[in-house]
């Protein structure tokens, strides 16, 4: 197991659905030598040993932060940053820290104030989940296939980040890096105003069940949006007020746009409506191999990059703007010359080709190749 082990110990602040699914995969994946959790909540934490998602449980979080070389803090956006305050005194230097949350600006900025010089932060926020809450609904394969975003800093530490991409892109997971505040914006429009959209469908059915039994008559569609509605309310309290600058405007846009609809059927515009309707399903349509694209045929794009804060970051947020997956990334130590050399393997020659060419315009002298072993 150690030969394959990407971490001696990889600590979990949080033993929930989340935090138990990470240390479920890791251990099936053999990805670090020991998985150790701490719970505040001590029957979440013996539910998590129980199931084997830790293989210890740290007696506070001082004692995880002391011995773990990678931690992950699965904790409600808000408890965020005091947590990382309780174990900042304890960290060792080279420590990496990432959070599963799904708020990231406010997250990043308290990190970088509160852990102390030579430890590394990076947000995190993987786009997998249910309604659902604990670790009894842990799933080790909840990652696969599942997009995952990491928001590095323009300080980021390259060998950091390099390493951790590594340890989540095992687990299955896409990862895709983004500018926090560009992050929070866009999980705004495809996570937090859909949830409060079905809410309010919800709420709504309540109210009209007094005049007659309407939830008897609800239908697939309905039942279909409403599932999301069944969410934590206290963990989605948290997430709606740390990203409320913009889910406000989210929510101002839907709004006007509800009211533009609003008015198309109060005034009969039956062709709008079509027109407004079709380009939903055509934009739906197409959204769904997206979603299920194939990782055949594997690309490598190798650029030689300076040894200075700030480079990984800009080459993965540059990639992450595309909309692009970066399969693997590689750094190489840094040459005589003071530059490194960094792999970065995409799928798809197209793909490939555009991340190359966007590397290119930003000045990095990138190359493309077909990856050995590639179909």
């Amino acid at each position: 197991m150690a030969d394959k082990a990407a971490y001696r110990q990889v600590g979990i602040l949080g033993t929930g659905l989340i935090g138990g699914s990470l240390g479920l995969a890791l251990r099936a994946e053999d990805a670090a030598t020991r998985v150790v959790g701490y719970d505040s909540d001590g029957g979440m934490l013996e539910e998590a040993l129980a199931i084997g998602a830790v293989a210890k449980a740290a007696g506070s979080v001082e004692e995880l932060a002391s011995e773990s070389e990678l931690i992950f803090v699965a904790v409600p956006v808000r408890a965020i940053p005091s947590l990382l305050a309780q174990a900042a005194p304890a960290l060792r230097p080279g420590t990496t820290l990432s959070d599963v949350g799904s708020v990231k600006e406010r997250v990043v900025l308290e990190a970088a104030r509160i852990l102390p010089s030579g430890c590394h932060f990076i947000g995190g926020h993987p786009l997998a989940g249910s309604e659902q809450r604990g670790a009894a609904f842990a799933d080790p394969h909840l990652f696969r296939d599942a997009y995952y975003v990491l928001t590095p800093s323009a300080y980021c530490d390259a060998e950091a980040y390099s390493q951790l991409h590594a340890l989540l892109t095992s687990l299955g997971a896409r990862v895709i890096a983004m500018d926090p505040r560009q992050h929070d914006r866009a999980v705004s429009v495809i996570s937090h105003l859909p949830h409060i959209m079905a809410m309010s469908l919800m709420n709504l059915a309540l109210e009209r069940a007094e005049e007659y039994p309407l939830l008897r008559l609800a239908a697939g569609g309905f039942r279909d949006m409403t599932r999301i509605a069944a969410s934590d309310a206290l963990l989605w309290l948290d997430i709606l007020m740390e990203n409320r600058e913009a889910v406000e405007e989210s929510l101002r846009e839907c709004m006007a746009a509800m009211q533009r609809i609003g008015a198309l059927i109060d005034g009969g515009d039956e062709e709008e409506l079509v027109r407004w309707m079709e380009n939903a399903s055509v934009g739906r349509q197409n959204l769904a191999p997206v979603l299920g694209e194939s990782l055949a045929g594997y690309y490598s794009v190798i650029l030689a990059v300076d040894d200075r804060p700030g480079v990984i970051s800009d080459v993965t947020l540059t990639v992450g703007e595309m909309g692009i997956n970066i399969e693997d990334l590689e750094l190489v130590h840094p040459l005589e010359s003071g530059q490194g050399l960094l792999r970065l393997t995409i799928s798809g020659e197209d793909a490939a080709s555009r991340v190359a060419g966007a590397l290119r315009e930003k000045g990095y002298r990138a190359n493309m190749s077909k990856t050995l072993g590639g179909e």
